[in-house]
């Protein structure tokens, strides 16, 4: 593994950021979060991990109010070394970036808030190739603060390192820079719709709901991901009639994953523009196979871009960039086009809560969801598919 050298010798040259809190969330709620280690053996494991586990992270909605100074960390020491050299930012001030999640707060208990969200379903993300689902913080905690419980999983070995719970040792996995051939892609695919299976079965979350009597759906779940987070959501989708839509964020479709059926089930899929040259064939697949299913039966679903973005943008990095200094004189070796951190931040969750909003029986934000609206000229409309076959472009 890479582990970048020691860069204490530049901290003259760039003053550390004092506490730097990423956008609060906007829901009704406070964040509580914890995490559960499920034991889980992935068969042929490509990782240099164990592969008898994965970690759970869970975001929920509190009415405690947090303490000062009491937030769970957004970086541990080790995950802030190794990013910082990617975009050429100090650890240090990676390590001033500050959550508002509380660890295990206090669950919901006043009848009203327990009988409201009790029926919500239960999300359930995935993060982007060789990321930490935690640099996906601001939009599940945004998601938690309207009322929902987010799930979100890591695989051991995956990421380059991965800081455990309960005084666990971390888990050192692939080097930062490693290149991904397309089979290594399928099998990451593989491990990860695997992962999410699990969890949503009788040995997963079911069971720590049981065991803790929490009130969280372990019956109707959302999937949702980033990348091949995405396509294993929609994997998990074709698998498993408990998971009711699903959300891909920037994921082109990998192994089964393009030929998935949803069976009218709402599907949002959004993307950067670089993906009509890189990934050609599997979302407009996709698409196709969706359309030809909706003519027989009920249907939703939207395909949008959002135009000046890119991959990393759909993530917190766009976050740490806008926020944070870079060390003098370099820039950051990852393309995070050209919108900004904060107006990804607030499209991503914008449109993400309309989607899971409808989704839940909620309000339908018809301008959102059904085409071009001027207060966001970025998202444009490639495809929409309604029921008996309407609306495709």
């Amino acid at each position: 593994m890479h582990i970048p050298t020691a860069l204490a010798s530049l901290l003259p040259l760039c003053l550390l950021v004092d506490g730097i809190q990423l956008p609060a969330p906007s829901g009704p709620y406070n964040v509580g979060f914890t995490q559960h280690i499920f034991n889980h053996s992935t068969p042929d494991d490509p990782t240099p991990g164990p592969g008898t586990f994965y970690l759970t992270s869970i975001y929920y909605p509190t009415r405690a109010s947090p303490a000062p100074n009491s937030s769970v960390p957004y970086f541990d020491p080790t995950s802030a070394a190794i990013w910082g050299e990617v975009f050429n930012i100090l650890p240090a001030d990676l390590q001033s970036l500050e959550t508002t999640l509380q660890w295990q707060a206090p669950l919901l208990s006043e009848r009203a808030d327990v009988d409201k969200l009790k029926t919500w379903p239960t999300l359930v993300f995935g993060p982007g190739g060789g990321m930490n689902a935690g640099y996906f913080t601001s939009l599940l905690s945004e998601l938690a603060s309207q009322g929902y419980t987010v799930l979100a999983l890591d695989h051991p070995g995956e990421a380059p390192y991965l800081a455990l719970p309960y005084g666990n040792p971390g888990v050192v996995g692939w080097d930062i820079y490693m290149p991904y051939s397309d089979a290594l892609v399928v099998e990451i695919y593989e491990f990860r719709r695997a992962d999410l299976l699990h969890l949503l079965g009788p040995d997963g979350f079911p069971a720590l709901v049981e065991t803790y009597g929490a009130y969280f759906n372990a019956a109707a779940y959302g999937a949702f991901g980033h990348s091949i987070g995405g396509a294993a959501a929609t994997g998990a989708m074709d698998r498993d009639s408990s998971i009711g839509a699903g959300f891909n964020i920037d994921g082109g479709l990998f192994g089964d994953s393009v030929n998935a059926s949803m069976r009218g089930r709402p599907y949002f899929m959004t993307m950067n523009p670089n993906h009509f040259a890189q990934d050609a064939d599997s979302w407009p697949l996709f698409a196709e196979s969706y359309y030809n299913e909706s003519k027989t039966a009920p249907g939703w679903l939207d395909w949008t871009t959002v135009e000046g973005s890119a991959h990393l943008a759909f993530s917190d990095v766009s976050l740490w960039v806008e926020l944070l200094p870079q060390i003098p004189n370099t820039t950051a070796q990852v393309d995070l086009g050209n919108v900004t951190g904060s107006r990804m931040d607030a499209l991503l969750k914008t449109y993400a809560g309309a989607f899971w909003e409808f989704v839940r029986g909620g309000e339908y934000d018809t301008a959102l969801l059904e085409g071009e609206v001027k207060e966001w000229p970025e998202v444009v409309f490639n495809a929409k598919v309604r029921s008996n076959g309407t609306q495709r472009h």
